[in-house]
């Protein structure tokens, strides 16, 4: 069995984190409270599911951002920025990925705030950083929610107008697809798919405009899931969001979510 077999959380990287959470919002989907990264001028939205979630990760003071997002959206752009893999145990974790010839850190602890119900909570992290798997654009790393009453367990969060249930799939556009899976080959995640292929397939499946506005390569593309295609559709016009009605899917272009192309689909 691979060392990690569940995605947790999908980043996507955006300039302005209070323009993307409205461009987000008005998809149909419900937004964490703002959680801020002290010190780094960062701040994080969350679209929250039972099993995966969508982190916004952007730039909050322009002036006093610093570190790996910033760096990232100066040099990059907007869009897909990484993938965090799930595990409950960080440790345990990372001694499998190391007996699987895995280049591991070592486990690191992260926290930051969050107000709610009217007081201040810190939202804790045990995560391991995985410098050795290079997918194109995107970094990897295994996430343990130390505190996941403040995060995961909080029904309210799930609940989205548009019917979004999870994420369904990943997209990743590389030159390179053999290298690209081989840097997968350490997980199976059983709660989505990532797929991996040029820019030019995704282009085809999706549509040349559906990745305007989304970088060259790394992840393009997230497919979510929904209990009814045509509420999801008819809540997108009802916003005058751009999008691409299919007969099994709904297609928002990476120019109306902050960098990453959104494909909507049945369960």
């Amino acid at each position: 069995m691979a060392p990690l077999d569940r995605l947790d959380h999908v980043i996507v990287a955006v300039q302005d984190l209070d323009a993307a959470a409205s461009a987000w919002r008005k998809l149909g989907l419900t937004l964490t409270p703002r959680g801020l990264h002290e010190g780094k001028g960062t701040g994080n939205h969350c679209i929250m599911f039972p099993d995966s979630y969508v982190e916004l990760l952007g730039i909050v003071d322009a002036t006093g951002a610093r570190g790996r997002l910033a760096d990232s959206v100066r040099t990059r752009g907007e869009g897909g920025m990484g993938l965090a893999w799930g595990a409950d145990d960080a440790d345990r974790a990372c001694a499998a990925l190391r007996a699987a010839g895995i280049h591991a850190e070592d486990p690191n602890d992260l926290s930051r705030p969050i107000d709610l119900d009217g007081k201040r909570n810190m939202v804790r992290f045990r995560n391991v950083m995985l410098p050795g798997l290079d997918l194109p654009g995107t970094m990897q790393f295994v996430c343990t929610h130390l505190t996941p009453e403040l995060t995961r367990a909080r029904r309210e969060w799930m609940l989205h107008p548009s019917g979004a249930t999870g994420i369904a799939g990943v997209m990743i556009a590389a030159d390179d697809i053999a290298a690209a899976n081989r840097q997968l080959a350490c997980t199976t995640p059983a709660n989505t798919s990532i797929s991996i292929s040029s820019r030019s397939e995704i282009e085809r499946q999706l549509g040349a405009r559906a990745l305007e506005g989304a970088p060259l390569d790394g992840l393009l593309a997230l497919a979510l899931r929904v209990n009814e295609l045509d509420a999801a559709a008819a809540m997108l016009s009802m916003g005058r969001i751009p999008h691409e009605e299919r007969r099994d899917r709904v297609i928002v272009p990476a120019t109306a979510t902050h960098g990453v192309a959104l494909v909507l689909a049945e369960d």
